[in-house]
C-alpha cells in the first residue's frame, strides 16, 4: 500500500513542480520587522503609492500593443482616476496588470519590478519604528547588496538616454507625478520625529492630490535632485533607484510608435533591445514569442 501511495504521489509532485517552474520570478524582500511601515504608519501615503504603481503598470502595458497616444492618455486618465477615487488596497500583482510586458519583454519586466522591490525596501526602512541612520544604512546596504546579486539589476547606462517624451502628455504627467512623490515621501521619512514625519507626509500628499486634481505640470524629479538628503545618506540606493526611474522613461519612449502591425512590432521590439543593453540587460527574451 506503501509503494502504491508513493507511485500515485509522484506524478502530482512532478506536476506541481512543473507548474511551479512556469510561475513568473518573484523579487525577494529581505526580512525584517521594518516590512510594511509605511502601511503601518502612514496608509495615507501607502495608498497613493499603490495608486502610482497599478498606473505604472497599465501604461506600460496599454503602450505595448497602442503606443503612447492620445487613446493611452484617455485610457490612462480615467483609469487613475478610478484607482484614486478608491485606491486597491494591495500592491500590484506586476505579471496580472501587464501580461504582455511579463510575457513579451521578459528583461525589461524583471527589472523594473525589481526596481519597484527596491523602491519599497527604502520607504519601509525609512518608515521603520525604530529607524535611525546607521540602522536604515545598514539594512539598506543588505537590500541593495541582494539588488546587486540579481541578473535584473541595473548596470550605469553606456550612453546617455535620447530622452524627449514626446505624445500622450497625460501619461508623462503620471508618470513624473508618481516619481516626485516616492522622492519627495522618502525625504519626508528621514526626519527622524514621527509627530514632524507625519506632517510633511501630510503636505506631499496633499501637493500630489492638487497636483494631479488640478493638471498641474509635475516636473521630473530625482533623488539627487530633490531629496539631497536621502542621496547623501544612502548614495548607492538613491542613484538606483534614479536609473530604474529612468529606465522605464526610456521604455515608454521606445513604445510611443506601440505595436499594432507586425513592421511595428519588430521595430518596437528592436528599440526596447537597445534599451535592455544600454542598462547590461540581457536582450534574450524580448520580442520572442
Amino acid at each position: 500500500m506503501r509503494r502504491a501511495g508513493v507511485g500515485t504521489c509522484l506524478p502530482l509532485l512532478f506536476l506541481l513542480a512543473a507548474g511551479a517552474s512556469g510561475q513568473p520570478e518573484e523579487p525577494f524582500r529581505p526580512k525584517g520587522i521594518y516590512n510594511n511601515s509605511v502601511h503601518r504608519f502612514h496608509p495615507d501615503l501607502d495608498a497613493r503609492l499603490t495608486v502610482v504603481r497599478f498606473a505604472r503598470w497599465r501604461t506600460l502595458e496599454v503602450a505595448w500593443t497602442s503606443g503612447v497616444t492620445d487613446a493611452l492618455d484617455r485610457e490612462i486618465s480615467a483609469y487613475t482616476a478610478s484607482l484614486m477615487k478608491r485606491p486597491p488596497r494591495f500592491p500590484p500583482e506586476a505579471d496580472r496588470i501587464a501580461p504582455l510586458l511579463a510575457r513579451d519583454a521578459v528583461p525589461i519586466f524583471r527589472a523594473l519590478r525589481w526596481g519597484q522591490t527596491l523602491e519599497q525596501q527604502l520607504l519601509d526602512v525609512l518608515a521603520s519604528s525604530d529607524a535611525e541612520k546607521r540602522l536604515s544604512a545598514a539594512r539598506l546596504e543588505r537590500a541593495l547588496l541582494l539588488y546587486r546579486r540579481e541578473r535584473w539589476a541595473l548596470s550605469e547606462p553606456a550612453e546617455p538616454s535620447p530622452g524627449g517624451a514626446s505624445g500622450a502628455a497625460a501619461a508623462w504627467r503620471i508618470e513624473a507625478l508618481g516619481m516626485r512623490l516616492c522622492v519627495r515621501a522618502a525625504a519626508d521619512l528621514t526626519t527622524p520625529d514621527f509627530a514632524q514625519q507625519r506632517w510633511r507626509v501630510k503636505q506631499t500628499i496633499a501637493d500630489f492630490d492638487r497636483t494631479y486634481e488640478g493638471d498641474y505640470p509635475a516636473g521630473e524629479a530625482t533623488y539627487a535632485a530633490a531629496a539631497p538628503a536621502v542621496a547623501e545618506a544612502f548614495p548607492g540606493i538613491a542613484q538606483a533607484l534614479d536609473r530604474v526611474e529612468q529606465l522605464r522613461r526610456d521604455v515608454l519612449e521606445a513604445l510611443i510608435p506601440g505595436g499594432a502591425t507586425l513592421q511595428a512590432r519588430r521595430q518596437r521590439d528592436d528599440r526596447l533591445r537597445g534599451v535592455a543593453r544600454r542598462y547590461g540587460l540581457p536582450a534574450e527574451g524580448i520580442g520572442e514569442r
